[in-house]
């Protein structure tokens, strides 16, 4: 079967807020995506509006960007997927046509529906939130176990 490729279904809601994580370990030194944030953003921002999703929350880690997006159609939300990481790869390498890079990203997407609203949702944007600050070096870096609601349960227990 096809190594990287998902054997599934990729799990989308138009009801619910999606975490999406964009991973590329390539990103570090001038091809960190620190280096390219108000282009990133501006990218992020054209794609929602022109396919329909709202950005609740981002965080540009370097070499990976987070983001809580709800889009309205299904359709709409997988252009976006698509479009968003093909145009900030080519942003952050440079290429063009006839100017190879080769895979930028690690990995798919990861995405996971978020079931809550309030809890689950708010969660993760001060996840996020923390993420940034941590990144920007104006709070110390706390590790934290990697993707799904662990993160922001284990972040929980750890600040009371």
């Amino acid at each position: 079967m096809g190594k990287g490729k998902r054997k599934g279904a990729r799990p989308i809601s138009t009801k619910h807020p999606i975490h999406l994580v964009y991973r590329a370990s390539k990103a570090r030194a001038k091809l960190s995506l620190l280096n390219f944030s108000r282009r990133i953003d501006k990218i992020l921002s054209q794609q929602a509006q022109k396919f329909g999703v709202s950005i609740y929350e981002k965080a540009n880690s370097g070499n990976h960007l987070h983001l809580l997006i709800r889009g309205k159609k299904r359709v709409g939300i997988q252009k976006f997927y698509i479009s968003t990481t093909a145009l900030i790869a080519r942003l952050v390498t440079g290429t063009k046509k006839g100017n190879k890079f080769g895979k930028f990203w690690d990995h798919l997407i990861f995405s996971r529906v978020l079931t809550s609203w309030s809890r689950e949702f708010l969660d993760l944007k001060d996840y996020l939130v923390q993420n940034t600050l941590e990144t920007l070096g104006l709070v110390p870096f706390r590790a934290r176990l990697r993707h799904g609601a662990r993160h922001t349960n284990l972040a929980r227990s750890n600040s009371s």
